[in-house]
């Protein structure tokens, strides 16, 4: 629904498990916006690396179960998030499909619980206090960013709303109750629910999460008129 990315040749590329990743310039650009703090360039340093880490796990949950099931992926980071694509030659159900964009989240999640075990054990054997006051601000506001991020982005992603994860497996689940037309009842459900949390972000002054889900549901507008216009 987004489309594709070109390569260019300032894009980050490298392997993981396997599995190609791509990272585009825009990636940084937007997380560096989003985190921008002109007081203290490190806090900017620390929650762009804070989203580079937490969404790469997300789509390497997707990419690894797409691999496990034989179908090749890859993962590219760009403006909108990430994107883990495959093709599934053969093999593929709704359960499948369903597992797979569950993944994402649940690898999102996982890292949270790791995160916050580690953040019990440091506290409690002292891992951190010789860092002094600058440091210790610098480590709480990483484990901060990693909890808000993979706690909080985790939910909204399981929104039923597309292209998000929620979005998908509601229109598995459209498609398998509703045999006919069950994309498009997945696209309505999906145009409800993105206006409704961009109404719910704006009132709460929440504007760049309230321009993504006010564009998700235009995009899916768009969809469900070429759903009933296709000519």
């Amino acid at each position: 629904m987004l489309g594709n990315v070109n390569p260019t040749e300032f894009d980050l590329r490298f392997s993981l498990f396997g599995i190609p990743v791509r990272v585009h310039p825009l990636f940084w650009a937007v997380s560096a916006f989003m985190g921008w703090n002109a007081n203290d360039p490190k806090m900017t340093l620390i929650w762009i690396a804070c989203v580079f880490v937490s969404i790469l796990i997300h789509e390497l949950g997707h990419a690894v179960m797409a691999k496990h099931f034989g179908w090749p992926p890859e993962i590219m980071l760009y403006h909108f998030g990430g994107l883990a694509t495959f093709q599934p030659y053969s093999g593929m159900t709704t359960q499948r499909s369903i597992i797979v964009s569950a993944a994402g989240p649940l690898a999102g999640f996982g890292l949270l619980g790791a995160v916050m075990f580690f953040k019990y054990i440091s506290i409690r054997f002292g891992f951190w206090n010789n860092l002094g006051q600058q440091g210790a601000v610098y480590v709480g506001t990483t484990f901060h960013y990693l909890y808000f991020i993979n706690l909080y982005w985790g939910l909204i992603n399981l929104a039923p709303v597309l292209p998000l994860d929620g979005g998908h497996i509601c229109e598995d689940i459209c498609k398998a109750v509703k045999r006919y037309r069950g994309d498009v009842l997945a696209i309505q459900i999906s145009m409800v629910a993105a206006g409704a949390l961009a109404f719910y972000f704006f009132k709460e002054q929440y504007r760049f999460a309230g321009i993504m889900f006010a564009l998700f549901a235009f995009f899916n507008f768009q969809a469900y008129q070429q759903r009933n216009n296709p000519w």
